[in-house]
């Protein structure tokens, strides 16, 4: 299967993704009935459209996110769907874990464990996040 194929199937999987993500409990990435999306043009760049400015973001190197509405955990998140459109790689399994978590006072993105739960599973089923090994395995 050609590069540009795998990126766009990878990006498909990262939108259905992000709609997860806006369909769940604070609703990162969606404006009333907008999200948030990911883009690749036809040089093969990956964009960000952010879901309340509209604004397209160029997601590579250091560039200046003009109208991004989200925060730096946020725009890191966006970054790692870049890497997993073009590169494969995937989510670490405890980045979705409400365990890892505890002590912290709050829940990350304050989200419930449920919640985190059925983020990780969605993850998980796109190929996103990566399984854990299992234990004893090497």
């Amino acid at each position: 299967m050609a590069k540009q194929e795998l990126e766009q199937q990878r990006l498909d999987k990262v939108n259905k993704f992000i709609r997860h993500i806006g369909d769940r409990w604070r609703r990162f990435f969606r404006y009333k009935e907008r999200h948030a999306l990911m883009e690749l043009d036809d040089r093969g760049r990956v964009w960000f459209v952010d879901d309340y400015h509209g604004e397209r973001n160029y997601t590579h190197r250091n560039a200046r996110w003009r109208g991004f509405s989200h925060g730096g955990t946020l725009k890191s998140l966006v970054n790692v769907f870049r890497y997993h459109i073009k590169k494969g790689y995937q989510l670490h399994h405890l980045y979705f874990d409400p365990g890892r978590f505890r002590g912290l006072g709050t829940p990350p993105w304050g989200y419930p464990d449920g919640e985190l739960v059925l983020l990780k599973h969605a993850g998980l089923t796109l190929g996103i996040v990566a399984p854990a090994l299992e234990e004893g395995a090497s």
